[in-house]
């Protein structure tokens, strides 16, 4: 039996197993996470882990707050071995109880630097939570909000980069293709559960991503989170 290729399919071929030969695999956690779950999922081959470190808080604790299980989080994941961790920040949007972006970013760089925790980038979560209602502003207000937040996170000179898709960045800015700062790693989301950096959808002056976020609330190790693929 003769297999004739073509050039196309060559390249396709080449470039499917060069995306999933120099992929990490990697998960994100906002709930209490055990350390027998993350040793689990680094069995499995998962190498990062994206920790929650800040939340919008818009109950007992208006205007923003570290989340309470980080920093269980954060040992947890570092007793079963993990090495490669990160952080991400859901802002507090769109409220009037909401502290400036300046103040939430000091929050948790504080957090970060009084408890010896050692991580790799911060992200900052740029999404729509329709049972917060968060980003309840007109769309200048929306991206002067994300320009505070951008120049907060880049007067840190921490490594930091972007969570987000087309659709919300489309929603929050009434652009997709609004620039915040393109040059940023972006971490983007499309549930195809499919590991591998592909499907993306240009916005925000981005053509690529560094990771890509393929399932979510999956069920892993006794536990729910986030699946994630990155460069």
């Amino acid at each position: 039996m003769k297999f004739i290729f073509t050039a196309l399919a060559i390249v396709t071929i080449i470039v499917s197993m060069t995306n999933r030969a120099f992929a990490r695999l990697g998960i994100d956690v906002s709930a209490l996470t055990s350390e027998t779950t993350f040793k689990c999922t680094k069995n499995l081959g998962y190498e990062l882990v994206i920790i929650r470190g800040y939340r919008e808080a818009y109950g007992r604790n208006p205007g923003g707050g570290i989340d309470p299980n980080f920093i269980t989080n954060y040992n947890n994941a570092k007793k079963a071995g993990y090495t490669k961790i990160d952080v991400y920040m859901f802002p507090c949007t769109g409220r009037s109880t909401c502290k400036t972006p300046q103040q939430q970013v000091n929050e948790m760089v504080q957090l970060i630097s009084t408890n010896r925790v050692i991580v790799q980038r911060v992200w900052l979560d740029i999404e729509v939570n329709p049972s917060s209602g968060n980003w309840n502003f007109g769309q200048a207000r929306k991206r002067q909000i994300l320009r505070e937040f951008y120049t907060a996170w880049k007067s840190t000179r921490w490594n930091f980069g972007i969570y987000s898709n087309q659709y919300q960045w489309q929603t929050i800015t009434g652009d997709k293709n609004w620039v915040l700062d393109s040059s940023l790693p972006l971490w983007y989301s499309i549930y195809d559960k499919n590991p591998v950096l592909n499907n993306f959808k240009p916005f925000g002056g981005w053509t690529q991503g560094t990771g890509k976020q393929y399932d979510g609330n999956a069920l892993l190790c006794g536990a729910r989170l986030d699946k994630n693929v990155f460069r």
